[in-house]
C-alpha cells in the first residue's frame, strides 16, 4: 500500500512539472501574436511547492521535450484574409540559421480546426494553430534557440514570428 501511494504521489508530482507557459519573444513588426504554448513541456520543479516562473522575453526556463514524444504548439496570432499559409522553423546556431528537420511546412490543416485556408477569414480576427512536434530520435540532445515564422504563401509575407528556447533530452 505505501509503495502504491508512494507512485502514485511521484507520478502526481511529474505531472504538476508538465506546463504549457513558454518564454518567448515577438521576432517580427507585425504585431500579431497574442500568445503562445507548448503543451508536453516539461519544467523544473521546486516539488513539493509550486514555482511560477517568470519570462523576460525568451530569458527563462526552456521548454524542455523527451525525444519520441510528440508536445503541441499552441498558437494565437491576429490576421486573416490569406487562402494558404506555411511556417518555417529554423534553429539559430550563432553562425547561421539552420532549417528544423522533419517540420511539415503547410499548416492549413492545424489552423482554425482546418478551416484557415477553405475560409480565409476576415482580416483582423485571431487564428489558431494546434500544431504536433513530433521529437524525433535523431535530434541530439542540447539546447537550441528556435525561429518560428508564420507566412502566407506564395508570397512569404510574414504574419507573425517569435523565438524561443527548446531542450531535447
Amino acid at each position: 500500500m505505501k509503495l502504491q501511494l508512494s507512485v502514485l504521489f511521484s507520478l502526481l508530482g511529474l505531472l504538476g512539472c508538465m506546463e504549457a507557459k513558454l518564454c518567448f519573444e515577438e521576432c517580427s513588426d507585425v504585431g500579431a501574436l497574442q500568445n503562445v504554448e507548448i503543451h508536453g513541456c516539461y519544467r523544473r520543479s521546486t516539488y513539493p511547492h509550486k514555482q511560477n516562473f517568470r519570462c523576460r522575453g525568451r530569458v527563462g526556463p526552456p521548454c524542455t521535450v523527451v525525444r519520441g514524444q510528440t508536445v503541441y504548439l499552441d498558437l494565437k496570432w491576429t490576421a486573416g484574409g490569406f487562402t494558404n499559409i506555411t511556417q518555417d522553423v529554423v534553429w539559430q546556431s550563432g553562425f547561421l540559421d539552420l532549417p528544423w528537420a522533419g517540420m511539415e511546412t503547410d499548416i492549413c490543416k492545424y489552423t482554425n480546426n482546418g478551416s484557415a485556408c477553405s475560409q480565409p477569414g476576415i482580416q483582423g480576427e485571431t487564428n489558431h494553430l494546434m500544431f504536433p512536434i513530433y521529437i524525433s530520435e535523431y535530434y541530439p540532445a542540447g539546447k537550441y534557440n528556435l525561429k518560428w515564422k508564420i507566412m502566407e504563401h506564395p508570397s512569404l509575407a510574414e504574419l507573425t514570428c517569435f523565438l524561443f528556447t527548446i531542450k531535447i533530452v
